[in-house]
């Protein structure tokens, strides 16, 4: 298989995922030890700069973004993806944006609130993005359009709703009275392998890669 990208020379999009820990509720038991309280994590989306010749926008539709503290597998991030349950699986949902993204309208700095919500403080290991991959689609700068259901088209999950594990450097701890900021790079030039010798022949093959790093 064939990286698109590469032949476009597109460096990697991202997603900054800004995680507010504001605590609180904290309370002391008779030991003197701290109980863990909630904390309030805020989620933004922005999109790393890079050039691009061929590619116009790619836009995905983000469901909501889940946290929870067990870690998780591409398998257990997918698992259950289509269900809104906040506690199935042990995930918590931290924002339901449920809206159409262009990763490549984020960038230099830009930001996307997408929500934010009250969380017991703690370390969380697993997070993921659920997308929608009927409403999501990439197009080209000549105006072609590949989704889905085009031909040519993009070979997405086949789940309705799929969960896309964030792989991250470290646990990501959510502190009382502490704010902690979370990276998470969604690499847009590893994302979409050709299937064939051209776009033309056989479509793309949508691989998400997203890793997610903390900030110091």
């Amino acid at each position: 298989m064939k990286t698109f990208f590469s032949k476009v020379q597109l460096r990697a999009a991202g997603i900054a995922v800004v995680f507010a820990s504001s605590a609180f509720l904290a309370a002391c038991d008779s030991a003197g030890t701290t109980a863990a309280g909630t904390g309030t994590l805020a989620v933004q989306l922005t999109d790393a700069p890079f050039s691009t010749d061929s590619v116009k926008s790619v836009d995905v539709w983000v469901v909501r973004v889940d946290a929870r503290q067990p870690d998780a597998d591409s398998a257990t991030a997918a698992m259950g993806a289509t269900d809104d349950s906040a506690s199935t699986g042990g995930w918590t949902t931290l924002t339901r944006p449920n809206q159409s993204v262009n990763l490549l309208a984020y960038q230099n700095g830009a930001a996307l609130p997408l929500g934010s919500a009250q969380i017991a403080a703690g370390n969380y290991l697993g997070f993921r993005l659920v997308i929608d991959p009927t409403k999501s689609s990439l197009t080209m700068k000549n105006g072609m359009v590949l989704s889905s259901t085009s031909m040519p088209n993009i070979s997405f999950p086949s789940a309705a709703r799929s969960g896309i594990k964030i792989v991250l450097t470290q646990p990501v701890t959510v502190a009382a009275n502490q704010t902690t900021t979370v990276l998470v790079d969604f690499m847009v030039d590893s994302s979409f392998v050709m299937r064939g010798n051209t776009i033309m022949q056989n479509g793309l093959l949508f691989k998400p890669v997203v890793r997610g790093s903390v900030k110091p």
